[in-house]
């Protein structure tokens, strides 16, 4: 079997595996969470409302930027802004694994907004504003230190379309699209209400 397939196989099967054993979980439904997650190159806010003891609805907001200047013998040599703001919305999947520890599942949608400046008093300035889009999967898993506080870990891949339109130093419009696919790890702090 191809090492590709094997993967995907995996992805497939092991979060009905693990979620199979038990589906006893201390939520309810009706109950709501706040998540904290952080990553390698992102942090995000989000909630989460509990349809039943083992499902609930995910609203996370990711929102990112950067300002930064260059100087040369105390002039401005150059300005970098950049800023993004990404709203994801998905069902979440729960169930328990052992005491304390609770295997989840996410399948969801993305859309964001990117802004990128850069300026440069002896070349101008040269601007991006665009927009992305698509699907994302997350798999992972919380442990309870209390049954209103967990921590967890996720791993999260995404396919993203992306369309920009812009103006170079020369002043000329600029425009661009892309598909990307893009994985990663990130590290939560759930409270649970």
């Amino acid at each position: 079997m191809q090492p590709r397939a094997l993967v995907v196989s995996a992805l497939l099967v092991l979060p009905g595996s693990l979620l199979a054993q038990d589906t006893s979980t201390p939520f309810r439904a009706g109950q709501w969470a706040a998540q904290f997650t952080g990553g390698f190159s992102f942090a995000s806010l989000g909630v989460l409302k509990f349809r039943s003891a083992t499902t609930a609805l995910l609203l996370d907001l990711r929102v990112s930027g950067g300002h930064h200047e260059d100087f040369a013998s105390d002039t401005l040599y150059g300005i970098t802004s950049q800023a993004s703001i990404n709203l994801r919305l998905g069902r979440r999947v729960y169930g328990a694994v052992a005491d304390k520890v609770v295997a989840q599942h996410s399948l969801g949608f993305q859309a964001g907004f990117n802004h990128f400046v850069v300026a440069s008093p002896p070349s101008g300035t040269s601007t991006s504003n665009g927009w992305v889009a698509g699907p994302f999967v997350e798999l992972g898993g919380v442990y309870l230190i209390t049954p209103h506080f967990g921590i967890g870990a996720t791993g999260t891949a995404a396919i993203t379309y992306s369309r920009a339109k812009g103006r170079s130093f020369s002043g000329t419009k600029t425009s661009s699209w892309s598909l990307d696919g893009n994985t990663g790890i990130s590290f939560a702090a759930t409270l649970f209400f």
